[in-house]
């Protein structure tokens, strides 16, 4: 039987966020952004795959999608000491770990709603050239898929408008946090 992308994005893809997070946390040092940004490049790799027929019948989702993450997060961050987790866990407690994250980042202030955030962010993302400012509002803002943004750019695939793409986003980024020191709300550390 083919797999169906849809079928397993369904079935896997809130199940297994916490885990995914969870255990690139505990392994690399690593932003949550970039776990989150490794976390939607692994569903797209998943796509593709299936796509491809490169995806065994008998596959276990859970260990396949953190073996492609644990690929991806070690060539984008440091190596913490070894500390063996196994991908089929069942002793992950999933309820406990949203109440923890929750309790831990419910106390921060939030940055999101404050006004001079809201026009710094839409300051750099008017100003970004391109090509990042129109693959990424193609992107997010007109909801394109990353084939359609190859195509319409001239890239040879959607895996070279998606390098683009994480480049773009990186920069633009990097600029948001500089104009955000300018204004005094972050330090050099990145924190509030």
């Amino acid at each position: 039987m083919q797999h169906d992308y849809k079928d397993i994005s369904h079935q896997f893809y809130e199940e297994l966020k916490p885990l995914f997070i969870n255990y690139l946390h505990k392994n690399f040092t690593i932003s949550y952004d970039d776990i989150m940004d490794i976390y939607s490049e692994v569903w797209i790799d998943v796509y593709y795959n299936i796509k491809r027929g490169m995806v065994k019948k008998d596959t276990k989702w859970k260990s396949y999608i953190l073996q492609i993450g644990k690929f991806k997060a070690s060539n984008r961050a440091t190596r913490r000491p070894y500390n063996p987790v196994s991908y089929d866990d069942e002793r992950f407690d999933r309820t406990a770990f949203e109440k923890e994250y929750t309790e831990a980042y419910s106390e921060e202030p939030s940055i999101y709603e404050d006004p001079e955030m809201h026009a710094v962010l839409a300051a750099e993302l008017s100003y970004i050239p391109d090509p990042c400012n129109k693959l990424l509002k193609l992107h997010y803002f007109d909801e394109w898929s990353m084939k359609e943004v190859a195509d319409s750019m001239n890239y040879r695939s959607s895996r070279s408008a998606i390098s683009m793409m994480n480049r773009c986003r990186k920069k633009l980024k990097d600029r948001i946090v500089n104009a955000i020191r300018g204004l005094g709300i972050l330090d050099k550390s990145g924190r509030l």
